[in-house]
This record gives structure tokens, C-alpha cells and sequence, in this order.
């Protein structure tokens, strides 16, 4: 049994298997640009308190919410809707906690009291996501003439930001393909579930598959199509289109039964794979299936996204190459393509590269 428990270290190790300035506008014009002295702009490159720039007298404040409008009108177009709808969240949760701040003259001790702000009642990860964002305004209103300073280096959390996700062992993966066998061929949930296990795929990813997704190439390798070719369709960046195969037996999965419930998806019209939302999905599987497969051997954490991190663990305790281990899981760098997308890692390397995996994995 390959047991998964050093997993903390395997994220450390191959990092983004588990876990993503252009200034061709016209600067938008915020009142009169300051200039700065040079003993002034020395004082400002310093985590002190910067001297009173009489330029600035009269000035209405550049707070953040201001500086948010406008770094939005620039870039907004460069975000996806969901994206840009949690960027407004953000920026209108740190705009209300900043108030009537004027980021001409902010200082080091004002982001730090931010960043305390914000912990009292979020996990340091989803702060440091929120920082991110907070970061990326700062940063291009210098790069936009706004601000001559940031303060915002070094701020994340490194501490405390470990994932509460956890990996299964080869056990429980058993354990729960051995459940999604037992659900009927022709609910979604248990393929939702088995795909999960046989691709490492994201909830998402799973959840907006087509009947056009699953496809025979001409060597006989069945493979799933991650992508965002579709309405509504969408995925977290561009190297995560990516061809992963299906592994016929892989603990236990049953290939011949998944195509039967793709053909009667076919034939009834469908163009869509699953029978419910992706919300519901992640509720069920999270919530239900995984709690219930899993019994006494459940542990909180174990969730969907956790088949991610079983198969990334698996993969480096087996040596298998990092780039074949990135294709695999939507990490791909420029040099591994599959198939039709041009010269790299052909699919049927990666089909026998599972094969053997899941062979070993599966004793």
C-alpha cells in the first residue's frame, strides 16, 4: 500500500501540482500628478512615514476605492467574469477597511494593520489571496504615475497558510471507487466521482464535461478533453486544456460502462455530461459520498480536491517526470503538448504511463 501521508512535503516539492505592465492605455488623470524632491522620493523608498509633500495640498485622497475605479476601467477587460467578480468583492472589502486613507502617503504600518485586520476573521491563505489582489492595484498605480511608493513587499503570511486539504491513501481510493461502482451506470454522480479518481481532474473541470469531451483517437486511447470550448464553460488557465486518458480497471473503474452513459447522453440530446450543477456536485461528493465510502476511515479534509493531491503524491513516489506529471494534471509548460496541439508528449505515452501507475497503485 502506498500510503500518501508525506504529502505536505510532495507539495513543497512539485508546488503547483497542488495548488496562477502592460501601460499601452492613456494614464487615467487623478488630479495633478506630483512631483516628488529627491530627498522626498528617498524618504518614500524607506518603511517610515513620508515627509508632507506640499504638492499634494489641496488634493482630494487617492484612496484605494478611487484607485480600484480606475485600475478596473484599465484591466477589467483582461479578467473572466467570475475572476472580476471576486476582484470587486475584494477590492470592496479593502476599500472599506482603508476608508478615506490617501496611498500617496501610506505607509508600511498601514497595510500591516490591513493585513491584521483581515485575519481576525479569514484563514492567512485567503488573505494572502486578498493581499495579492491589493498588491496588484498598488503596483499599477505606480506603473500609472498615482503612486510613487507601495508598501505592500513581504506582507503574505508564511505561516499558518498550509492547506486543510488532505490526500487519501491507496486504500481509501479504493475504498471510494469500490462506492462509485456500486451507484447506478447511469448516474452522473458515479462517474463524477470515478473521473475524479482516474484523472485527477478539478470538481469543475469534471463538472462541465460534453459528450464532445470524450473521445477515441485513432490509436484506441479514450481520453477526457478538459477544456472551455462551450457556453459557460471554463477553466483556470490555459495550460490546463490538456487530453488526460482513461484507464480501463483503474481500482476497479469501468470503462465500457462510462461510454454506454455517454452514448445514452448522446442519444437523448444532451450535450452535457452531468445531471447536476456543479455547486450540487461539490456538496454531494464533499458532504455525502466521501464521509459515507470512507466511514470510520473518514478524516475532515478529505474532499474532492484531495484526488488531486493522491495523484500528484503518487506520481513522484513512482518517478514519474514532473512534465508528464504537470500534462497530467493541467500544469503543462510550453514543451508538453498533447497530441493535435503540435510536437511534445504524445497522449499514448501519458495512457501507458497511467496503466502502469494505476497497476502499482491499485495492489
Amino acid at each position: 500500500m502506498l500510503n500518501t501521508d508525506h504529502h505536505h512535503d510532495t507539495q513543497r516539492l512539485w508546488g503547483g501540482l497542488y495548488a496562477d505592465v502592460d501601460t499601452r492605455r492613456p494614464m487615467l488623470n487623478y488630479g495633478a500628478s506630483p512631483t516628488y524632491p529627491e530627498h522626498e522620493v528617498e524618504s518614500l523608498n524607506t518603511n517610515t512615514e513620508p515627509a508632507p509633500n506640499p504638492c499634494l495640498v489641496g488634493l482630494a485622497p487617492l484612496t484605494f476605492e478611487v484607485l480600484s475605479r480606475l485600475y478596473l476601467a484599465d484591466r477589467a477587460g483582461e479578467q473572466k467574469p467570475t475572476t472580476l467578480s471576486s476582484t470587486r468583492f475584494t477590492h470592496g472589502v479593502i476599500g472599506n477597511i482603508l476608508g478615506e486613507l490617501d496611498l500617496r502617503t501610506h505607509t508600511r504600518e498601514d497595510l500591516v494593520t490591513l493585513r491584521e485586520q483581515l485575519v481576525m476573521t479569514r484563514k492567512p491563505s485567503t488573505v494572502n489571496q486578498m493581499l495579492m489582489k491589493v498588491s496588484a492595484v498598488l503596483n499599477w498605480g505606480m506603473n500609472n504615475g498615482h503612486l510613487v511608493k507601495a508598501f505592500d513587499k513581504k506582507l503574505k503570511f508564511t505561516k499558518g497558510v498550509e492547506s486543510a486539504r488532505r490526500a487519501f491513501n491507496q486504500d481509501q481510493i479504493g475504498m471510494l471507487m469500490d462506492h462509485a461502482s456500486r451507484l447506478p451506470e447511469h448516474s452522473w454522480k458515479r462517474w463524477l466521482l470515478s473521473l475524479g479518481i482516474v484523472t485527477g481532474g478539478r470538481l469543475n473541470e469534471i463538472s462541465q464535461l460534453c459528450v464532445s469531451d470524450i473521445q477515441t483517437l485513432e490509436s484506441g486511447v479514450v481520453v477526457i478533453h478538459i477544456n472551455e470550448f462551450g457556453e459557460g464553460k471554463s477553466i483556470k488557465n490555459k495550460r490546463s486544456e490538456r487530453k488526460v486518458p482513461l484507464t480501463d480497471g483503474a481500482y476497479g473503474f469501468d470503462l465500457q460502462a462510462f461510454l454506454r452513459y455517454v452514448e445514452t447522453s448522446r442519444l437523448r440530446g444532451s450535450v452535457s455530461l452531468a445531471q447536476i450543477g456543479y455547486r450540487s456536485a461539490g456538496e454531494w461528493v464533499n458532504q455525502q459520498a466521501i464521509p459515507q465510502a470512507l466511514g470510520e476511515c473518514y478524516i475532515k479534509g478529505l474532499v474532492f480536491h484531495s484526488l488531486r493531491h493522491s495523484l500528484a503524491s503518487l506520481m513522484q513516489a513512482k518517478g514519474v517526470p514532473l512534465t508528464h506529471a504537470q500534462a497530467v494534471m493541467g500544469h503543462a509548460s510550453g514543451t508538453v503538448i498533447f497530441d493535435t496541439y503540435g510536437s511534445g508528449v504524445p497522449v499514448e505515452t501519458i495512457a501507458n504511463l497511467l496503466e502502469d501507475l494505476f497497476a502499482v497503485g491499485s495492489k
